[in-house]
């Protein structure tokens, strides 16, 4: 029986499919390449070794915790809060408040309005993220 070719009409010649790749694989490195081992282990001269590894008495208890205070408000006591912010923002001349601003790693342009810097003043200070004073 003689082979039968499908051709789609307007389309030309097929397209060629592409090249497998050779078994086996290929190599990367040429024959001089070797794997370089470690000169010393791990405690001999990494950061390790500088910082001195303590002893414990029992390595499977967890570290130490800091002792911190989660404080949760009322609605009452959060609107006593957000409004005692406002006032000491609103108090606060327009220099200071670019000046807090940018001692909190806040970065306000000169341009920037400053009823725009009170915001944001005011939320980072209502968030917690700002302290001023």
């Amino acid at each position: 029986m003689s082979e039968i070719k499908i051709v789609k009409v307007g389309s030309g010649q097929a397209p060629a499919p592409p090249p497998k790749p050779a078994e086996g694989g290929t190599r990367k490195h040429g024959p001089s390449h070797r794997h370089k081992q470690p000169k010393h282990g791990v405690l001999k001269g990494g950061k390790t070794a500088r910082t001195k590894i303590q002893a414990v008495r029992d390595p499977a208890k967890s570290p130490p915790l800091r002792k911190s205070t989660l404080k949760i408000l009322t609605e009452k006591g959060a609107e006593k809060r957000r409004s005692n912010i406002r006032k000491t923002v609103r108090s606060m001349s327009d220099s200071k408040v670019r000046d807090v601003l940018k001692k909190s790693g806040l970065r306000v342009s000169e341009k920037t309005p400053p009823d725009i810097a009170r915001n944001i003043l005011e939320g980072g200070m209502e968030a917690g993220m700002i302290v001023s004073g």
